[in-house]
């Protein structure tokens, strides 16, 4: 073998393998998503004196919600480029099996946003999404859309034990995806985790917050909102880009170089 004509392969090899961040270099999943998950808190009160903003721009207290219907209490953000949106319109759909008058649909709907940039209009815009898919004229008095300060939002994660945090690379919340169920006067009764809530389990967890009683924990499944590729515009994502095209670049030289190499006449020559 003629080493010299070798070494153009090892350098490449050598360039693909450097375009390649370090296991230092790169954030774990497992480190970004540890403890963001659900802690079923089964009985507990929630604090009905709360502060936020209603969908309207209006100051009001969660307890407003606790009039004598169950309440189906999800939290997230209205920006989530993942699963909230899904999340939301999957109850939607749940709602659609359900006959007009059934009792099914006797509960007030209420989201919570995480995010103290967010305000009343991008509540509003999420709120009226909803509406257009449910298509149910009494759900607009029932569904209330909320944004508040970041104490607060975190004061309620805590007592319905919704483990989030903030990705600042990636600009965006890591959160468990599900429902939490309370009773007419605002205890937790169930929680519907992940991003399918079937009917007939929707339906017994409405009935047992109706009737004040707890249900069983939920299964235990992690279902989370979260990306982990870099937000355009930050470091890490031109980062990105540049590793991509690097590597590209030399893949495209190395398969050059190969064919080139196999079109040269060999010109070794054998002693007489």
């Amino acid at each position: 073998m003629n080493g010299w004509k070798e070494w153009p392969l090892m350098i490449g090899c050598a360039l693909l393998v450097s375009a390649v961040p370090s296991p230092a270099a790169v954030r774990s999943a497992a480190d970004l998503t540890r403890g963001i998950v659900y802690e079923q808190r089964l009985t507990q009160q929630v604090s009905p004196g709360l502060n936020f903003v209603d969908d309207r721009g209006r100051p009001v207290k969660l307890g407003t919600y606790f009039r004598g219907r169950p309440v189906v209490l999800a939290m997230g953000y209205y920006r989530c480029p993942m699963l909230c949106g899904i999340g939301i319109n999957a109850a939607a759909r749940t709602l659609e099996e359900f006959p007009p008058q059934s009792s099914a649909r006797d509960f007030e709907f209420v989201f919570v946003s995480v995010d103290p940039a967010e305000n009343y209009l991008a509540a509003a815009e999420k709120k009226s999404e909803y509406l257009r898919k449910l298509g149910w004229e009494p759900a607009a008095e029932r569904s209330h859309f909320l944004t508040g300060s970041e104490a607060e939002a975190a004061r309620l994660a805590d007592q319905i034990g919704f483990r989030y945090r903030y990705d600042p690379e990636a600009k965006q919340y890591i959160h468990p995806s599900g429902l939490v169920v309370l009773s007419p006067q605002g205890r937790i009764s169930s929680y519907l985790l992940g991003i399918d809530y079937p009917a007939a389990e929707f339906e017994r967890a409405l009935g047992n917050a109706r009737r004040g009683q707890p249900g069983i924990a939920g299964r235990i499944i992690s279902i989370l909102c979260f990306s982990q590729s870099p937000a355009p515009g930050t470091v890490a994502y031109w980062v990105q880009i540049a590793l991509r095209c690097g590597a590209v670049l030399t893949l495209g030289g190395l398969v050059l170089l190969v064919r080139f190499k196999h079109r040269s006449p060999d010109r070794t020559y054998s002693g007489a």
